[in-house]
């Protein structure tokens, strides 16, 4: 019986798995001090009961991690001070991990050694270390090196969370290498383009893909509003349709919204860059601006082709897919991206700024994932299954409901 008893009391505190409380037996070991209107006592484990006189918070200070002690009983017959395991790990999201030598005390989400406390008696006393693992200083640049040349904000992080140390003498040390090995165009400005009205800028692109997919795509152009930043995308067959698509969508944003476009911008690419186009900006007042040539993915602040396409490749690969459904990946990146919340817009989604409605997800199921529709009475007798194993591919633009791929035919 080590928790009550007639020696006079310990001043170290002691991990316990049994409490459902902090306790201990000095005052002074609480930072602050509350009175208790109900007065209870602490059961012992010969069945006595210890009066508690009233409570606090404290906090057990190391050099990695403060570690919060709440609602601590005050009990002055009390010989040991006791920590539960079960409100220290709960309130401080650590973890705690006994061996026959000590325990291990970590940061339940990074998995950070926050202390290791050794233990030669029968409790686990928990007693700061007086030597931590560090590393020795060393220059930056030597990390630098060590780490497989990371830029400055890696170093910086890994020396604030202390997993690494260094000194803090700025050296002026350019690292050779670096422009060997990583050397890349510099990033674009972002758009001064400040747009008042949807449909006032679009910014558009053509994208070819090295994989003809299952229903005959190799292309699509994409538009982008630049006030919205609403995508539409639609494939296409062959590069000669770009026109076409285009007068297409006109109509659509003339009919759907009662609004002009006023100025495209693209690449100097032949689908845009052309006779019909010329025309017909010149007879119907659309001012065209044109990107540098050997800069195609200059797209200011927008989402560009590549990011789209990352998200294509990313549903591919997670439904197992191969590269020939690009298309059906493409209508439901698209349809995604036009839902989700966006930085640019405050986090507010494309269809929030466009359609002035809020989103709903309710009805967005996993990009390949397996489902069972139901097949209308009309093509089955009544002995035949209602339903079939298929494969979810998105939400189809003129229909109400999901579009599915059979898997028997």
């Amino acid at each position: 019986m080590h928790t009550l008893g007639i020696n006079p009391p310990d001043a170290n505190w002691y991990m316990d798995i049994g409490p459902t409380s902090h306790m201990t037996s000095a005052q002074g070991n609480l930072t602050y001090y509350f009175n208790m209107s109900n007065k209870h006592g602490i059961i012992v484990g010969n069945s006595h009961s210890i009066p508690i006189h009233d409570y606090g918070h404290t906090k057990l200070s190391f050099p990695c991690l403060p570690l919060t002690l709440n609602n601590v009983l005050h009990a002055p017959q009390l010989v040991k001070n006791l920590v539960s395991v079960r409100k220290f790990t709960t309130v401080n999201f650590i973890s705690v991990e006994f061996d026959p030598f000590g325990f291990f005390v970590k940061d339940f989400q990074m998995g950070k050694l926050v202390m290791r406390c050794e233990s030669r008696g029968e409790l686990y006393p928990i007693i700061k270390p007086t030597n931590s693992y560090t590393f020795a200083t060393v220059a930056p640049s030597l990390w630098h090196d060590r780490l497989g040349h990371p830029g400055s904000p890696v170093l910086t992080s890994l020396r604030k969370n202390k997993l690494i140390k260094y000194n803090q003498i700025k050296v002026s040390r350019i690292c050779h290498s670096c422009p060997l090995g990583k050397h890349v165009k510099l990033s674009f400005y972002a758009s001064n383009s400040c747009t008042i009205m949807p449909f006032d800028i679009f910014h558009s692109d053509l994208w070819t893909s090295l994989v003809l997919s299952s229903s005959g795509h190799r292309y699509y152009v994409l538009f982008v509003d630049d006030y919205s930043k609403f995508l539409w995308i639609f494939p296409l067959s062959q590069k000669s349709q770009t026109y076409s698509t285009f007068l297409n969508f006109k109509s659509l944003i003339r009919t759907q919204f009662e609004r002009d476009i006023k100025n495209i911008q693209c690449d100097n690419d032949t689908e845009f860059d052309n006779g019909p186009f010329w025309e017909f900006c010149k007879a119907n007042g659309v001012f065209f601006i044109f990107h540098v040539l050997i800069h195609p993915l200059k797209m200011g602040n927008l989402k560009d082709i590549r990011t789209i396409n990352n998200i294509v490749c990313t549903l591919l690969a997670h439904a197992s897919f191969p590269p020939s459904f690009w298309h059906h990946a493409l209508q439901m990146a698209t349809y995604l991206l036009n839902i989700l919340p966006h930085k640019l817009l405050n986090y507010q989604s494309p269809l929030q700024i466009l359609y002035q409605k809020d989103p709903s997800y309710s009805h967005l199921r996993v990009f390949g994932c397996l489902c069972y529709p139901l097949i209308p009475s009309t093509t089955i007798n009544k002995l035949q299954p209602w339903s079939t194993s298929c494969i979810f591919l998105g939400y189809p633009l003129n229909h109400c409901g999901y579009k599915c791929f059979d898997l028997s035919s």
